[in-house]
């Protein structure tokens, strides 16, 4: 008997520790939470809001702005083996880049917890699904040109690339740099599709009214043509990748 009264104590002391945490959690309907990640191709600043539907899920939508490089790019910097006063140093470049690709992603995603340890500290595991519209943004990629004058100077040009420069915007002695990212920006064309996205999540101080998390996963991304980012190289239509990355948010 006296077992039995041990053994039914310490189960009714777990069954309302468990209570508490659930129901201190259960107040808690709502979430934001903001996030940085890195891919294997550029980075991504990410914005959710939604629902906590109970303490296993969340449901909520999230706009993500993203930065898509062409795998085969690669910055340079021209060393013209002279320095002038008033003569702009040579800036970095991407030899062969036509344009420069961002996304705005506009998604719906759950996210379901797998397991946790069920104290204030404690780590939640789960998984994140999201999937959506994506917006294509290409802005024209322009370069410093030089035009020689004479045998000591030259004009000093930002172009972008056209059939009509290709020869002077290929040819590696004529380039002095990139210009700046000003450039370009009232070019803008747009490219729709659609991207999907899947990660490992982990959730730090799960019953705090703070989110501190980090995650890792895989994305797909996939346009209606493939993106015109390189001249030389073979342009793609699908981008797959990798990311990891970290969110912080609020829940109310």
């Amino acid at each position: 008997m006296k077992k039995a009264f041990v053994i039914i104590a310490v189960l009714i002391i777990s069954i309302k520790a468990t209570g508490q945490s659930v129901s201190k959690d259960m107040l808690f309907e709502k979430f934001w939470s903001s996030g940085l990640n890195i891919t294997n191709s550029g980075f991504n600043f990410n914005y959710a809001r939604g629902q906590i539907t109970n303490v296993h899920t969340r449901k909520f939508f999230e706009v993500e702005f993203t930065t898509i490089h062409h795998p085969k790019e690669y910055k340079q910097t021209q060393d013209f083996g002279f320095s002038q006063v008033g003569v702009p140093n040579p800036k970095p470049f991407v030899y062969g880049k036509e344009n420069s690709f961002y996304n705005l992603n506009i998604s719906y995603g759950v996210y379901k917890e797998l397991g946790s340890k069920a104290d204030r500290a404690g780590v939640s595991i789960g998984i994140k699904a999201i999937g959506g519209f994506s917006l294509g943004i290409l802005k024209p990629y322009y370069l410093d040109l030089l035009y020689p004058i004479d045998n000591f100077s030259a004009n000093l040009v930002s172009e972008r690339y056209s059939e009509i420069n290709r020869d002077k915007f290929l040819d590696i002695n004529s380039i002095y740099g990139g210009s700046g990212y000003q450039y370009g920006l009232t070019q803008l064309k747009f490219i729709p599709g659609f991207h999907s996205k899947m990660g490992l999540h982990f959730d730090y101080a799960i019953y705090d009214e703070y989110l501190k998390s980090i995650e890792a996963g895989v994305f797909f991304n996939a346009y209606y043509k493939s993106v015109p980012l390189m001249i030389l190289k073979k342009n793609q239509q699908f981008y797959p990748g990798i990311y990891v990355g970290f969110e912080f948010g609020k829940k109310s």
